[in-house]
């Protein structure tokens, strides 16, 4: 929401320079952090011993993620922040289907149906959408795209390289890599406007910045803190409010149509969630050595009968 009021016409419609703002914020505060509190980068060490390794790979991740950032930042131009909050929904479905053709997903019809719901959600919200442009809608496709292919293929190539970095080492990594190649963008495309628009909106610009630095290190402490049932419970809030935030702050009209699209995303996600869930503590439950599984038992069958 705060990303669609900057974008406005009337305040700093560069999406490219906004997105390098963000990039800049965050590689700045991340090394504010690390130097302030070291603890919280538990990998760096091993990550700065192997640097030339890491930037192998965290490279070519942090120019999707630039193309991800860019692309949905320019989308607010053209669609309203509940559209393109329908249109991200769909990314669970998308990750699914790259997952299973890169070998990290096992097919099963159960999940299709149950990405099925989420599909049929999306279909319903756009079709509903009132204000349909193509631009906005290939953008943000584009952005999604981008976005879970970087995530794919971090986990295929930090897996495989043996680096288990943690949220914040690999942040502080792939900021200044999705910098270097949006400012180089921004001074191809350099225009004059961009400067006064900057000076005419400074504080919020570095204020909107500063926002997307802090949502980053809240999911990573979130992630930390909190199970995975509730951080589920906590993303499907998030997104009910975002919508209903568009609706109430940007007036955009969501239709009777996409309330109910918007309800069955919902209801799709959560049940993905919930089904990737057992599937984790089945998985944690099998690799458990099957004497402490029966030692477990006992003590419950112990305590059943007190």
């Amino acid at each position: 929401a705060f990303n669609k009021y900057l974008m406005n016409a009337e305040r700093f419609p560069y999406a490219k320079a906004m997105t390098a703002m963000h990039m800049l914020m965050t590689t700045l505060l991340s090394l504010l952090l690390y130097t302030v509190a070291p603890s919280l980068y538990p990998s760096m060490d091993k990550a700065r011993e192997n640097w030339r390794t890491v930037l192998k790979y965290i490279l070519p991740l942090g120019m999707l993620f630039a193309l991800a950032l860019y692309c949905s930042n320019r989308a607010y131009l053209y669609s309203s922040v509940a559209f393109l909050q329908f249109c991200k929904e769909g990314n669970v479905a998308l990750i699914f289907a790259m997952s299973c053709v890169l070998g990290l997903q096992v097919f099963s019809w159960h999940k299709v149906c149950i990405l099925s719901i989420v599909v049929a959600g999306c279909s319903l919200c756009a079709h509903g959408e009132i204000n349909f442009v193509w631009a906005g809608f290939l953008l943000q496709i584009t952005s999604q795209m981008a976005e879970c292919s970087k995530n794919l293929i971090g986990e295929v190539v930090m897996s495989g390289a043996g680096m288990k970095l943690d949220v914040l080492t690999f942040v502080m990594f792939q900021a200044p890599c999705s910098l270097v190649p949006l400012l180089i963008s921004v001074v191809i495309s350099w225009e004059h406007e961009i400067w006064l628009a900057f000076q005419a909106h400074w504080p919020m610009i570095l204020l909107n910045a500063l926002n997307a630095f802090c949502l980053n290190l809240i999911i990573a402490t979130t992630l930390k803190r909190l199970s995975a049932v509730a951080f589920v419970i906590i993303g499907i809030v998030k997104d009910s409010v975002i919508v209903s935030t568009s609706s109430l702050v940007f007036g955009d009209h969501i239709s009777p149509q996409q309330q109910v699209g918007f309800v069955v995303i919902m209801t799709g996600i959560a049940c993905w969630s919930f089904m990737k869930i057992q599937e984790q503590q089945g998985a944690k439950r099998e690799s458990e050595p099957i004497l402490a599984r029966e030692m477990r038992g006992s003590r419950s069958d112990a305590a059943q009968r007190v």
